[in-house]
């Protein structure tokens, strides 16, 4: 395995890892026709990102996610980053946000989380993407973000396994 770096440089490539266990979080971003709002955010234990540093932004961006007082980073950050691995989802959950007219009540969560775990004693369970699919809500897109710094190491052309 190789050493951690310590000093991003543009155009280097980099596998990073969260610093730190349980602190990947996979973020998908739901919306309702009717406006309703949600994010699904599973907490995985661990999980490997190869990037390659575009310019002298990422640069920082990494360079300042470096260490377990890094700051929080963010997939999204990136140009040219692939995912290479993830293991072990630890906890899964609905984020709800919204105000005004498109405001969760405590009821309308509580039947969507009722419903959801109902489901999942059925022989045609669904994950969380596939029953809010049913629902009438549509994907956002995914994000993925590591609170509490990440290590980096220079990238072989392999991914490393951690």
């Amino acid at each position: 395995m190789s050493e951690e770096v310590t000093e991003i440089k543009v155009g280097g490539s980099y596998d990073i890892n969260a610093y730190f266990k349980k602190s990947l979080t996979e973020i998908e971003m739901f919306r309702h026709e009717s406006g309703k709002a949600l994010n699904t955010e599973v907490l995985w234990r661990n999980g490997t990102f190869r990037i390659t540093v575009a310019n002298e932004e990422e640069c920082g961006y990494l360079q300042s996610s470096l260490g377990e007082d890094g700051e929080i980073w963010d997939y999204e950050d990136y140009e040219n980053i692939e995912m290479i691995e993830t293991f072990d989802g630890c906890s899964e959950d609905f984020i709800f946000y919204g105000s005004g007219d498109n405001e969760w009540s405590d009821d309308d969560k509580e039947k969507l989380e009722e419903d959801y775990d109902a489901q999942l004693e059925s022989e045609e369970w669904q994950s969380r993407y596939e029953f809010l699919e049913e629902k009438g809500y549509e994907s956002q897109g995914c994000n993925w973000q590591i609170h509490g710094g990440v290590s980096a190491v220079e990238a072989d052309g392999e991914a490393n396994s951690y």
